[in-house]
């Protein structure tokens, strides 16, 4: 059991306080998985901070650990609505019952996480309990809803569109002469493109572009020393087309400036940057750029 430590406070009257277990020391028992600790350490806190849904859940793992499931299983119910997502308390619902040897109430308890957006295929697949499941029918469906919400944007096809734009490039212009390196990759899941420029002069540039779901138009959004730019659009005849606004931090204007990137036969991605003077009126190229891949380079 956890123990109260007093101090014993002396002067013109006694009295005694006694120091509860804290967070900290609660947290410890819990990764070392001491779980009796644990369980004792994390029911102080729940009468500490009765409102406090992390304790309850945690508590209802130490006691699922100890064997006591029905327990565990009143824990969680009363973690609802607090800090803890419901998925979570779903999977921890789901491990109970393969605990308790109801593998349909379980697979239940994983769906309904599932659908209430658990992203973690990995905390499943990598679990013994959970993955006991894995010839039961349903868990597969189950396991592909939790990707789709691992990576949501993949299942979207409109964000695949600038794919043919991913990778790592050598960028030279039209008469093969060095114009920088650009490193173009996905992150969050899927859902955006980030690219790192560093031209031939040392000049550094980046973007985020990403797919807009309410607006239904690829963006992007570049910021470099030179340019603040956000052009937005989308894929015409094969090539992805963005038109919007330059601002040039040196002079302070504001321009009208469209990218277009071409994917050529050869592997070569065209990057053709225009920019206009008369409201978009004409158009006169600031950038043609030709970029091959530094695999390719490397031979």
């Amino acid at each position: 059991m956890i123990r109260k430590f007093c101090l014993a406070l002396t002067g013109i009257a006694v009295a005694s306080v006694c120091l509860a277990v804290t967070p900290e020391e609660a947290n410890g028992f819990y990764t070392a998985e001491q779980w009796e600790s644990a369980e004792s350490a994390y029911r102080e806190l729940v009468e500490q901070a009765p409102s406090d849904a992390r304790y309850k859940y945690r508590l209802a793992v130490a006691l699922r650990h100890r064997g006591e499931l029905e327990d565990a299983a009143a824990w969680l119910d009363k973690a609802e609505g607090g800090a803890v997502p419901t998925a979570y308390l779903d999977v921890e619902r789901a491990r109970i019952r393969v605990a308790q040897g109801d593998d349909g109430a379980a697979l239940q308890s994983l769906a309904a996480a599932a659908d209430a957006g658990f992203p973690a295929t990995s905390v499943i697949e990598d679990d013994e309990i959970l993955s006991s499941l894995s010839d039961k029918e349903g868990y597969d469906e189950i396991m592909a809803k939790v990707e789709r919400n691992r990576v949501p944007c993949t299942f979207v096809p409109e964000m695949s569109q600038f794919d043919f734009w991913l990778g790592s490039w050598r960028v030279q212009d039209a008469a093969g002469v060095f114009q920088g390196t650009n490193r173009i990759e996905k992150t969050q899941g899927g859902c955006l493109i980030m690219e790192h420029w560093m031209g031939a002069g040392g000049t550094p540039g980046t973007s985020m572009n990403f797919y807009d779901m309410h607006a239904q138009e690829w963006v992007q959004v570049w910021v470099s020393p030179a340019i603040q730019l956000e052009i937005r659009g989308g894929i015409v005849d094969g090539s992805m087309v963005l038109v919007g606004n330059v601002y040039l931090y040196q002079s302070g204007e504001h321009q009208p400036f469209k990218g277009t990137w071409t994917p050529m036969e050869d592997g070569v991605v065209r990057q053709h940057f225009e920019q206009s003077s008369d409201g978009g009126e004409t158009w006169a190229t600031v950038f043609d750029g030709y970029y091959h891949r530094e695999a390719e380079d490397d031979g």
